[in-house]
């Protein structure tokens, strides 16, 4: 039996995720009569169709999906095998997708003890909100904050997250119970409208439209108002200590409410056996129990 060439299987993969013959062409240098003409072999050669032709492009058949899913995984490897093959290095890199805002006030000041215990591995971080695709791209974990369950995915507890209102020290002057508090400008993550709603249910209290209600794509922005006294935040009080600390922000009404979301380690199964995801597994459910 003759197996479809590995250039076929590349310009098929490339068809199948841009969805279209003209942009896989312009990204694999060739003409799109080339692509078709590959394309067409390879179905010929797997005796099946693996794409329909519509107007402005192409749809994958139901054979075609699962065809791609699996060549493109199959990609991937190939290449991450040939990245170490070509720079051993990278064989001891740990690449990762992180929340921005713990990245940065909670990752980063634990790294030091990362470097400390594992000085022969290096870590490549990147951040983002967004949801990742391991299929295409090249992570061994991401860090995501939510409630623990995301599909085809394993998840494991980092950081269980409480929520506290805080304010500028000259604002929480005019704030002294609950009926104040819904009252005053309120700090709102787009990406979670409800959590203000969830805090004062929690507390059996009803929240009724505020009158002031601010939104802000991300919680680097949301702190940022609040520490210039623009409005109220709920915030994780772990994550902003050092602006506790040292008076920037005070907490109000002494109030602590659990989160409904948590911050996780997450990954698909199948890469539970990679080296480098068990050596930072092992690291960060260290540094986990330390707080």
């Amino acid at each position: 039996m003759a197996y479809p060439s590995l250039n076929s299987l590349r310009t098929f993969e490339a068809a199948a995720r841009l969805l279209s013959f003209n942009k896989a062409a312009h990204e694999l240098c060739i003409s799109p009569s080339a692509v078709s003409h590959q394309v067409r072999q390879l179905e010929q050669q797997l005796n099946t169709k693996l794409f329909t032709r519509i107007e402005r492009g192409v749809t994958l058949t139901p054979i075609g999906e699962y065809y791609f899913s699996n060549v493109q995984q199959g990609i991937q490897i190939l290449l991450r095998a040939t990245d170490v093959v070509m720079d051993p290095k990278r064989s001891r890199t740990i690449k990762m997708s992180v929340v921005p805002f713990f990245a940065t006030r909670w990752l980063m000041p634990r790294l030091e003890s990362f470097q400390l215990r594992y000085p022969d591995w290096e870590l490549a971080i990147q951040t983002s909100t967004q949801k990742s695709d391991f299929g295409t791209e090249d992570l061994d974990l991401v860090i995501r904050r939510g409630k623990g369950s995301w599909p085809d995915l394993t998840s494991k507890l980092i950081l269980s997250e409480t929520l506290t209102p805080v304010c500028s020290p000259q604002m929480s002057k005019s704030i002294s119970n609950l009926t104040d508090l819904a009252q005053a400008p309120l700090l709102y993550n787009t990406q979670v409208l409800t959590e203000w709603a969830e805090f004062f249910s929690y507390l059996g209290e009803p929240l009724n439209v505020p009158t002031a209600r601010l939104e802000f794509q991300n919680s680097s922005q949301i702190l940022e108002a609040c520490s210039t006294g623009i409005g109220v935040a709920l915030m994780d009080p772990t994550l902003i200590q050092d602006e506790l600390k040292t008076n920037r922000l005070t907490q109000l009404l002494g109030l602590t409410v659990p989160s409904l979301r948590n911050y996780y380690l997450v990954y698909p199964d199948k890469q539970r056996e990679r080296k480098g995801l068990q050596v930072f597994l092992n690291w960060i459910e260290g540094s986990s129990t330390c707080e």
